[in-house]
């Protein structure tokens, strides 16, 4: 399982785990302390890293991972579960016109609850791949076209319904072709289009019988 670094904290990791999944997560300065630890002893340890880079060419960008991964203990940690830790470099190139126009570097550190015999350091590298993936189509579209960040809905499991409400709106809006502004005036315009969802079996059914995403 993968999350957001908001959600660092111990009791988090001993949920997650306690449920028997894995959690692999960026540690940033609101957790400053297992942040310094982690650095430390990867520092300490730089002559028995395991490492592994991959180079992705699309959408107009080059884009560079490389990752130096190492075991450690809770008791080095002071943090419950924390079995593995790496540190992940991203060099991303935009390019236009078969021109880099800019660059950029950004460097993390990652905590995981696994064992590095059980994951690669490639497969780690896919695992931070995948969770920005899914940072990039559902939260950013949240944070920035919802504004999901400045809810502070928290009343009686509000807030967690309204997480759901946006994800489920997040996944609908994802399926189209369309711009969003298009899809959210169509939607926003003929609410009878979200009621008939409770019509129908799945949402494949509902894009079939009532053709949400097509300009009338």
């Amino acid at each position: 399982m993968t999350f957001d670094a908001l959600h660092t904290v111990k009791d988090t990791f001993r949920q997650v785990v306690g449920k028997g999944a894995d959690f692999f997560v960026c540690v940033k300065n609101n957790a400053s302390d297992l942040r310094s630890k982690l650095d430390k002893h990867l520092i300490r340890n730089k002559k028995n890293l395991q490492s592994a880079e991959t180079v992705d060419h699309g959408h107009g960008r080059i884009e560079h991972r490389s990752i130096e991964m190492t075991s450690i203990l809770p008791w080095q940690t002071g943090w419950p579960h924390t079995h593995m830790v790496c540190r992940i470099t991203r060099k991303r190139a935009l390019v236009r016109k078969k021109q880099i126009v800019s660059e950029s570097l950004e460097e993390i550190i990652c905590v995981g609850s696994f064992s590095i015999n059980n994951y690669s350091p490639l497969d780690v590298l896919a695992l931070d791949r995948g969770h920005w993936t899914i940072e990039n189509s559902l939260h950013h579209r949240k944070d920035r076209s919802m504004d999901e960040d400045r809810n502070r809905a928290s009343v009686k499991k509000s807030g967690r319904t309204m997480c759901y409400l946006r994800s489920f709106t997040a996944m609908i809006f994802n399926r189209s072709k369309e711009s969003l502004s298009v899809i959210q005036r169509r939607i926003s315009s003929k609410i009878h289009l979200v009621l008939n969802l409770f019509d129908c079996n799945n949402i494949s059914e509902w894009e079939q019988k009532h053709c949400p995403y097509k300009l009338a």
